[in-house]
């Protein structure tokens, strides 16, 4: 329950809430537009070819997002708190993340330079952002294979490789049920690979969230490194079959349990050798910029 200082200020707190909450989100997508059809085509004449423009286009998204970060700061919507303390290098690494809100991904673009993520085909297809998106490096789930490839090669460029594994937002409570298809990237490609945990509190666009479902609290959103989870030697194996991809995914399962919940909460039975388990899994695993 919010304070009796902000609940007795709180019909125009909400509405000065929802005022810019709505006005940001419009101009995000205006930017995504303009971006798309007036900026895109003059940084494409720019000398650097693909490696260049990926750069400058991702450069500019980064920044673009820290901007809508800082006003939902200034006008105490939200506040972030990014702690990186002992994440090492993160130049060609996989990084992996719970997702509890919509702005999991404006947050890490904004605060993780050469970051690319793999996205929904729905959003690299998009007539709105879609020509930022794929000009900045970010690839869509689809063709196993070619997730493989663009990712590997997003790797081998020093790129951070950004994935979260529930394929969409977390549920509040319910324990962690990760996708495989991260685990077949990190053993496939050998990549380092990060666990970030990330909360929001009070919770702010989650799951069924819109954009006018904002708390009148402050929420305070917070990116940080979690306890050793072993997952960087797991994977660092290249490990390819069934049962080492199922162990490194229930592995993850229970580290997010702990780091999030603080207890592992009931783990899956270890799978047979009759269960599915393809090159990566039907389902995006990812979200968009």
């Amino acid at each position: 329950m919010p304070p009796p200082r902000i609940r007795q200020h709180a019909p125009f707190r909400r509405a000065w809430k929802l005022l810019v909450s709505g006005t940001l989100f419009g101009l995000l997508g205006l930017g995504g537009l303009a971006g798309s059809w007036l900026v895109l085509p003059v940084l494409r004449l720019l000398p650097g070819g693909r490696a260049g423009l990926r750069r400058r286009t991702g450069t500019l998204i980064r920044w673009a997002f820290r901007g809508f970060l800082g006003v939902l700061d200034a006008t105490g919507i939200l506040r972030v708190q990014v702690e990186l303390d002992g994440a090492g290098p993160l130049a060609g690494a996989l990084v992996v993340c719970n997702h509890p809100s919509y702005l999991d991904v404006v947050v890490l673009l904004g605060f993780l330079p050469d970051a690319v993520c793999l996205v929904k085909p729905a959003v690299a297809a998009s007539p709105w952002f879609g020509a930022m998106v794929r000009a900045a490096g970010h690839f869509p789930a689809g063709d196993p294979e070619a997730v493989l490839e663009a990712a590997q090669a997003a790797l081998d460029a020093g790129l951070t490789l950004v994935l979260f594994p529930e394929g969409t937002r977390s549920r509040p409570g319910q324990p962690f049920h990760f996708q495989r298809g991260w685990a077949h990237l990190a053993c496939r490609t050998g990549a380092r690979t990060v666990p970030l945990v990330l909360s929001c509190v009070p919770d702010l666009l989650g799951p069924g969230h819109r954009w006018y479902h904002v708390p009148l609290a402050t929420c305070r959103f917070r990116v940080r490194v979690g306890a050793g989870s072993g997952l960087e030697r797991a994977a660092s194996e290249r490990v390819t079959t069934h049962q080492a991809v199922c162990r490194l995914n229930s592995g993850l399962e229970g580290y997010y349990d702990k780091e999030v919940y603080g207890t592992q909460q009931g783990r899956h039975p270890e799978p047979t050798a009759g269960d599915s388990g393809g090159v990566l899994p039907a389902g995006p695993q990812g979200h968009h910029p």
